[in-house]
């Protein structure tokens, strides 16, 4: 199910075209641990949590876009 979540938290990073940098103050994770998680080095991903936080923080984005 978490794979899921992964596939994701990717399709929306590269729908945004974020950067890592972007992502980690969205979710609030280092640059670092967003890149490894982009890698799924060391069995890490993005996990459900990181998925909401970053769907969420780009969702009141465009909530604000739209009320200008």
């Amino acid at each position: 199910m978490e794979e899921d979540y992964h596939k994701k938290t990717l399709s929306i990073i590269e729908e945004l075209q974020l950067s890592s940098r972007q992502v980690a103050e969205a979710i609030g994770k280092s640059t670092s641990v967003v890149s490894k998680k982009k890698k799924k080095e060391n069995y890490n991903q993005f996990l459900s949590e990181d998925f909401e936080k970053l769907k969420n923080f780009y969702l009141q984005k465009l909530e604000k876009i739209k009320s200008i």
